[in-house]
């Protein structure tokens, strides 16, 4: 059964930082084959499932988070990035799997970006 993926647009990441959702940068493929995936290693380690996929692109990120095309805080603007809104998992086990995937909450990344004045 697939997966629904909503695509969400720069004025719609607002839920995404204040969810301070889960976030895959550089999800490259069929993003339908990494929801599989995941939600397997989920199942594996009883974290439990995503209340929602979604994505988005480095240009939306961008747009969001106000940087300067081209300047260093900039994500490339065809980047792929998958999201999810974690409500209802188990955090504790999820921030842990976080760590060893490497991947970061959106709200996170955000915040780390240098915003210029």
């Amino acid at each position: 059964m697939a997966t629904t993926i909503t695509t969400l647009a720069s004025d719609e990441l607002q839920k995404a930082r204040d969810g301070s959702w889960y976030t895959i940068l550089g999800a490259g493929g069929d993003l339908q084959e990494w929801t599989v995936g995941l939600q397997k290693m989920f199942d594996e380690r009883g974290l439990g499932t995503p209340a929602g996929w979604y994505q988005t692109t480095g240009l939306a990120i961008n747009h969001y988070a106000g940087t300067k095309p081209g300047g260093d805080d900039a994500f490339p603007e065809d980047l792929t990035v998958l999201l999810f809104d974690w409500a209802g998992m188990d955090m504790g086990k999820l921030a842990l799997f976080k760590i060893g995937m490497e991947d970061r909450w959106f709200d996170d990344i955000i915040d780390n970006i240098r915003q210029d004045a």
